[in-house]
């Protein structure tokens, strides 16, 4: 069974999805959350806490179980951008050519927009080739914002 719950963040609202065992969906929501809470479980718990950790000290997060849905493709990209250290970024090129494939730039990027747990599976640590902020499903400015907290030199980005 899935049970949907929010964390208010210093950039929004947060939704989680969690089933009794693992975090399914990590999403930041322009609405405000009901009024009512879900019973409330380990796992949410967990991803709360690691949510405080993360903003707080980006760099000191602990692991919690994610069991995201998607395709075997979309699930081997998202296992690699995992490993992106907080604070570094790789090009959609490299992550293409880290799964041995450097023309599936553009499926890189397709996958990398059906991320359902942001956040924990960095997508925004992903930039364009010439160090633009290309795409993510929070925003532009969440993206940016995400890179800032965590210490990347967004003036290195926009040639500052």
């Amino acid at each position: 069974m899935e049970t949907n719950h929010y964390f208010k963040s210093p950039l929004g609202w947060i939704e989680i999805r969690v089933t009794s065992s693992a975090l399914k969906q990590l999403i930041f929501v322009s609405k405000e959350p009901p009024l009512y809470e879900n019973k409330k479980s380990k796992i949410v718990e967990d991803t709360r806490e690691a949510l405080n950790l993360y903003f707080s000290n980006p760099k000191s997060v602990p692991d919690i179980p994610l069991l995201p849905e998607g395709t075997a493709f979309q699930k081997k990209i998202w296992k690699l951008i995992a490993d992106i250290p907080p604070g570094e970024t790789r090009t959609y090129y490299q992550i293409a050519n880290q799964f041995g494939n450097p023309k599936a730039v553009r499926a890189v990027g397709t996958a990398l927009g059906q991320n359902p747990i942001l956040i924990f599976i960095p997508c925004h640590r992903v930039i364009g080739s010439g160090g633009s902020l290309t795409g993510y499903a929070g925003g532009i400015e969440k993206k940016r914002k995400l890179l800032e907290h965590e210490g990347y030199p967004i003036q290195k980005i926009l040639d500052l």
